[in-house]
């Protein structure tokens, strides 16, 4: 799982100096989300200097011959970045096809060189998610080389990189190690205690026969856990407009609010929290404080459930997701 530059983007005639500064900064501020997020990013060996403006390299956009003014901070941010990337053809492993196959079409257009997207292509065809970071394009293209055809997604912001890192549970084949590997990237704002993925096998069924489930729960947790659990009332959808209210949200205005996103949730009864064993069941520690992990989500019928608890400090404030399992003890169970 890694990033790739796209080169073949940086082709600034006809943009004003504000679109060039907007795009590079957008660039710089995903690439280091990516790094603290501690994902790979790859450059190609002639993005240093391909032209792009007239004749111009990017470091010649400071040049007095370059027709826009760029701030010098950019430029500074730009090198600091663009200096410790790692050139991807100095990988010991390439993706098969490369470098023999390099013209690439993209979204039915004609092909054209491009090996900083036939890597990504023809990483995604072995099995190895890359994507490419672009400056205007995004979200996921066909694209087809002599070798065939592969989705490459293109990211500039945050809900693009997330919906790559989810796409490529697909593509790293789903099954519970590729899960518990790009969770982190895929779903960043849950915090997934110690553990967890042990629970994956107490599943009716095993993780094959939740895992379309469980990926759109996540999905949603990740989207709007925080948001649904913290957020003052009255909203309901976290896009809905107008100021919120004050105080913290009710236990049905939680429930309201998962329900508009396609996800029942709930707390457990009262009986089950005064029940010492069913209460101990769901309880788990973080950073030294006991969580009860009330909350759930049913992923099939009354069975295999997934237990959360609300943002705490420990969590750095995500969205707790602590146990799966097919169904924890309830009073007088025998």
């Amino acid at each position: 799982m890694a990033f790739v530059i796209d080169g073949s983007e940086w082709k600034f005639e006809g943009w004003t100096a504000d679109e060039i500064q907007s795009a590079l900064g957008r660039l710089l501020d995903r690439v280091t989300i990516a790094q603290g997020r501690r994902e790979r990013i790859w450059i190609g060996e002639d993005l240093h200097t391909r032209s792009v403006l007239a004749d111009l390299s990017v470091w010649e956009l400071w040049s007095p011959e370059c027709p826009v003014d760029l701030p010098p901070e950019l430029r500074q941010e730009l090198a600091a970045m663009l200096g410790r990337a790692p050139l991807y053809l100095d990988e010991e492993t390439w993706p098969e096809g490369i470098p023999d196959h390099t013209e690439v079409s993209v979204s039915g257009s004609q092909r054209t060189d491009n090996p900083d997207v036939a890597w990504a292509h023809h990483s995604v065809r072995s099995g190895c998610a890359v994507a490419c970071l672009g400056l205007r394009r995004e979200g996921a293209y066909p694209t087809v080389t002599d070798s065939g055809s592969a989705d490459v997604h293109w990211v500039i912001n945050e809900q693009g990189h997330r919906a790559f890192f989810r796409a490529a549970i697909d593509v790293e084949h789903d099954c519970e190690s590729t899960l518990e590997r790009l969770a982190p990237h895929a779903f960043p704002d849950i915090w997934f205690l110690d553990g967890i993925w042990r629970g994956l096998g107490d599943f009716a069924g095993g993780y094959l026969g939740v895992r379309k489930q469980l990926r759109e729960l996540l999905a949603v947790l990740d989207d709007h856990g925080r948001w649904a659990f913290t957020a003052s009332p009255p909203k309901i959808r976290e896009e809905d407009e107008g100021l919120s209210g004050t105080g913290d949200p009710s236990v049905q205005l939680i429930q309201q609010r998962f329900k508009t996103y396609g996800i029942e949730l709930a707390p457990e009864a009262s009986d089950v929290k005064r029940d010492p064993a069913c209460r101990l069941a769901r309880e788990r520690v973080l950073g030294g404080r006991t969580l009860y992990c009330e909350w759930h989500a049913k992923l099939r019928g009354d069975r295999n459930r997934v237990h959360l608890h609300a943002p705490v400090s420990e969590s750095e404030d995500k969205l707790v997701v602590a146990i799966f399992h097919e169904h924890l003890p309830l009073p007088g169970a025998s």
